[in-house]
Order: C-alpha cells, then sequence, then structure tokens
C-alpha cells in the first residue's frame, strides 16, 4: 500500500526506512496465512506499517482487517525483526514486530487493501521463498519468548 502521512516511514534517493508489523495466523488445518509478491517471487506474512501514535499491537488488529477483511486479536510478541535489504534500488532498514495472531469471530468485513495483495495458506514446512528468511525456523516452532532477529539481504555488502 502507498505510504499515508500517519505511517511511520521515512523515504530517501538511496534508502528508506519503515517501522512495520506481521501477524502470524493459523487456520484450523494449522496452516499459516502468507502474502505472496505480485511476481510470485516470494511470500511474507501479512502486516504494513505501523502509524504515529498507534503500538504495534494495535497496527496489527488494524492490518488484518485492511488486509484480510477479519478481526484478530493480537496474543503475544513472537519477534523483533531488524530487517535489511534492498528494494526498488534501494537500500532499506525495517524494523519489524511480529505477532502470533488469532480471529476473534466469523464476521467478515471489507478489506480496503485485498485488491492489492492476495493471502495463501501454506504449511509451515513450505515456507521456502519466505521473506525474511531468518524468521522461517521460528514459524515452523514458534517461540514461548520473543526472540530479537538481524536480516542482511543486501546484495552490496
Amino acid at each position: 500500500m502507498a505510504d499515508e502521512e500517519t505511517d511511520i516511514v521515512w523515504r530517501g534517493n538511496q534508502h528508506d526506512f519503515k517501522l512495520r508489523v506481521t501477524g502470524v495466523l493459523f487456520n484450523d488445518k494449522h496452516q499459516m496465512a502468507v502474502n505472496v509478491s505480485k511476481d510470485n517471487k516470494f511470500s511474507a506474512l501479512p502486516g504494513g506499517k505501523i502509524k504515529f501514535d498507534e503500538t504495534s499491537q494495535t497496527a496489527i488488529e488494524r492490518e488484518f482487517v485492511e488486509e484480510m477483511g477479519i478481526r484478530v486479536k493480537a496474543k503475544r510478541l513472537i519477534a523483533v525483526t531488524e530487517n535489511l535489504f534492498e528494494w526498488d534500488g534501494k537500500h532499506t532498514n525495517e524494523v519489524n514486530f511480529t505477532w502470533l495472531v488469532e480471529q476473534i469471530d466469523q464476521v467478515t468485513l471489507f478489506a480496503k487493501d485485498g485488491w492489492e495483495q492476495e493471502v495463501s495458506w501454506r504449511d509451515v514446512t513450505d515456507l521456502s521463498d519466505f521473506k525474511p528468511v531468518v524468521l522461517q525456523p521460528f514459524m515452523r516452532s514458534l517461540p514461548v519468548t520473543p526472540v530479537h532477529l538481524m536480516n542482511r539481504d543486501l546484495e552490496s555488502n
């Protein structure tokens, strides 16, 4: 989604910074919800940018309404990831809070971002294209306490 005025993001000519949140949601078959990139090159957890005056917990609950049209409750923090990567020719630093979430009811709401991101359900053993790579093992076996991860996916470094 395009940046909104209240998103915690900074964009420069050669560098970007984003404060993001993602959520781990399982269905009744213990498959995990992932967004697949439009070019089918990678998958990642549903989520988005945190806004000013918003906690990461509130942000992930809002993002699931916007992206999937469902209401979730953030159960517990899984990981904080410092993610360094290249996107559209820019070096990006992203700090990402990953929450375990659960759907709280069967109400379906309008997903305002649904047109731009497709959600697929994946078995946790089928994450070969999942990014950030450093988060993959923690999706197969969720940590009991939050973990701090660092992912560097920059070709020039």
